[in-house]
């Protein structure tokens, strides 16, 4: 309705401003009018050029009043132009955009289907691990189940191990009774035994090391010869009138042969021992058993063995000498413990000479009591031994070595 009455608004002004000018052309044209010197024809033109000029002032002022479109389309063309050009290159910006943004909306869509996918899959797996765990629990509850019923025996075999201790305890009540008077009973038979025993038990007759990886035959040669030299040892502590039977020596046929297949397959040189089963009267069989033992290197010649700091009186000459053998008795334990073979009756292993004993409690003397002893292997030793000791005493510069 607004642009109608626009129309109609312009066509009246027009039609006005034209017929206001036909009217004034007419009387112009009449009288003869001139205007700035023209002649009446002139004249009567420009009245209508002036006429025509209004007609369009009047208009274009009439719809710049009226109309933003008019003024900004005569006056505001070229600030449009730059409105739309930055208007199109924002638009070309934002479909830009909008094609990353497609763009990136289809790797969505890709990654939101291979989610899908994932997804799918751990709920599958999720489905299975339900499964699972329902079998564990079901099998949870047999272990239950049968835990229980474990510990319903367990209970049952409780009590029936607290009778079997108490009936122990009364085995154990009686075998200590036992013990006591077989040893008693034994005690009184060594003590009637005691004037005719010729060897104790655990004593050895003869030993020896025994060359390892030969044959059979070659190995029960050599416990044979032991066996000769346990008759002769025998025949000596016996003397003259040993009868044969007494120099007899017996050992089981199985034990020679076991002996000489263990020697052969060894790597390592053997060492066997014979030894008397128990103590043995003169005129009985002498009942011996074979002891094998591997042979090694325990120490080597001129190797420390033990040392000791000792702090005596020494104007004691008790005092010196117990320091001494005790410490000779930590030699004779380490010795021991790294593998020497110990005499089975007395325990020795090393051999010290009387020589050297004296010397050691000289300089002990000699270091007034503070010195520090030392105890090096005189020559190499092995597991078969003996260990001969040397010792060596050091103290306020004074040095003994012997």
């Amino acid at each position: 309705m607004y642009g109608l009455f626009l129309i109609v608004v312009l066509v009246v002004v027009g039609g006005a401003i034209a017929f206001i000018g036909d009217r004034l052309g007419s009387k112009v044209g009449k009288k003869k009018l001139t205007i700035f010197g023209l002649r009446p024809k002139h004249t009567s033109v420009l009245v209508t050029i002036l006429t025509g000029i209004s007609i369009t002032t009047m208009t274009l002022a009439v719809m710049t009043t009226v109309s933003d479109n008019v003024r900004t389309a005569l006056f505001g063309m070229e600030k449009l132009q730059q409105t739309m050009a930055l208007t199109e290159t924002r638009l070309a910006a934002a479909s830009r955009e909008l094609e990353n943004a497609k763009a990136e909306q289809s790797k969505t869509e890709a990654a939101l289907a291979t989610t899908r996918d994932d997804l799918n899959q751990l709920m599958d797996q999720r489905r299975a691990l339900e499964e699972r765990a329902d079998e564990l629990q079901r099998g949870n509850d047999m272990l239950e189940a049968a835990k229980a019923e474990l510990m319903a025996e367990n209970n049952n075999l409780v009590a029936k191990n607290h009778g079997l201790a108490d009936d122990n305890a009364k085995l154990v009540d009686d075998n200590k009774h036992l013990e006591d008077r077989n040893a008693s009973l034994t005690t009184g038979i060594q003590i009637m035994r005691e004037g005719d025993i010729t060897f104790r038990a655990g004593e050895v007759l003869s030993g020896g090391v025994v060359k390892c990886g030969r044959s059979p035959e070659e190995t029960m040669n050599d416990l044979r010869m032991l066996t000769d030299i346990a008759r002769e040892n025998i025949a000596r502590r016996l003397g003259d009138k040993a009868t044969e039977q007494e120099k007899q020596i017996w050992i089981l046929e199985t034990d020679y042969q076991y002996a000489s297949r263990i020697i052969s397959e060894s790597k390592d040189d053997m060492i066997v021992r014979i030894v008397s089963i128990g103590n043995l009267v003169r005129g009985e069989d002498v009942r011996t058993v074979l002891q094998l033992y591997r042979n090694k290197r325990v120490f080597n010649d001129g190797e420390l063995i033990a040392t000791r700091s000792i702090h005596v009186d020494a104007n004691k000459d008790d005092a010196v000498d117990s320091e001494i053998t005790r410490f000779l008795q930590e030699v004779n334990g380490i010795a021991t413990q790294k593998g020497v073979l110990p005499d089975p009756l007395s325990g020795n292993v090393g051999l010290i000479e009387g020589e050297e004993i004296y010397n050691a409690i000289n300089g002990l003397k000699a270091a007034h009591g503070n010195a520090t002893i030392y105890a090096y292997a005189k020559g190499a030793c092995e597991v078969f031994g003996p260990l001969r000791i040397k010792l060596k005493i050091i103290a306020s510069g004074v040095i003994g070595a012997f």
